[in-house]
């Protein structure tokens, strides 16, 4: 599938991930309102500073444990990315600290990774199915972007906080199209908040499923009355998912395949 044919704008920030990839990859989003939810969450956090200018072998831990999440939907241990990656593993601690300073992967008092976005290894309500493999993701956008960076199709089952009732939208094509979403109606609220220099903790936590427009308003009142943010679609919302988390893993060899018309 090739990604819908909307460049940066002017205003658009951007940044090179890794060579020949961008991030974010604004040829995905193509809807006003994905585009200033996107602008808006990327300049909030900073993401630009923190996230250019990584070590190659820093980058080769990162994505180690993005895949580990993925294969397993458990946090991989420092032993474990020492024999994926190769490196020493007091190297890879020491690599997984820079990570945690840029924000990218979240640790615990004892070091250990608990959370890579999209993935975490807590309940946060939100969950990415693919194939037998069932992981916990930290908000409605990185679950919507999950299946794109891995390249699976997915099922995410959440629940709308309102009033309970369950949402469920699934994705084709290697994770790169929505499928199918209950209920019709449902929405997500992409709430902008940053503080600790955690997104997990903070922005994560306004960044939900609603099972129609009219549920949002009464819970945007009741917790997050003072919040800024946007209603977005699934669809809009997906785009903004795909713009964020298909780079992480992306090559420049892939990079250029999407911008040729195949994935």
């Amino acid at each position: 599938m090739k990604p819908v044919e909307q460049p940066a704008g002017a205003g658009d920030e951007f940044f090179v991930l890794r060579p020949g990839v961008l991030m974010p990859d604004w040829s995905f989003v193509n809807d006003a309102s994905a585009r200033a939810a996107l602008s808006a969450v990327m300049m909030d956090a900073g993401r630009a500073e923190k996230w250019a200018g990584l070590d190659p072998a820093e980058d080769r831990v990162w994505q180690a444990v993005l895949r580990g999440f993925a294969a397993t939907g458990r946090a991989p241990d420092a032993r474990s990315l020492a024999v994926v990656t190769g490196l020493e593993e007091f190297v890879v601690t020491d690599w997984l600290r820079s990570l945690r300073r840029r924000d990218l992967i979240v640790l615990d008092g004892d070091g250990a990774v608990t959370a890579a976005y999209p993935f975490c290894a807590w309940e946060t309500g939100h969950r990415v199915r693919a194939g037998d493999v069932v992981v916990n993701s930290l908000c409605a956008i990185d679950a919507l972007g999950a299946g794109a960076m891995v390249g699976r199709d997915t099922a995410v089952e959440s629940s709308c906080p309102a009033c309970g009732a369950e949402i469920r939208v699934t994705t084709r094509n290697t994770g790169y199209d929505l499928d199918a979403m209950t209920p019709a109606s449902a929405v997500v609220w992409s709430g902008i908040r940053y503080a600790d220099n955690c997104a997990a903790t903070s922005g994560c936590t306004v960044k939900r499923y609603f099972c129609s427009e009219q549920h949002l308003a009464p819970w945007r009142h009741r917790a997050d009355p003072n919040g800024i943010g946007f209603r977005l679609s699934m669809e809009a919302a997906f785009q903004i998912g795909k713009a964020i988390f298909v780079p992480m893993l992306a090559t420049e060899t892939q990079a250029a395949r999407r911008d040729g018309g195949n994935v």
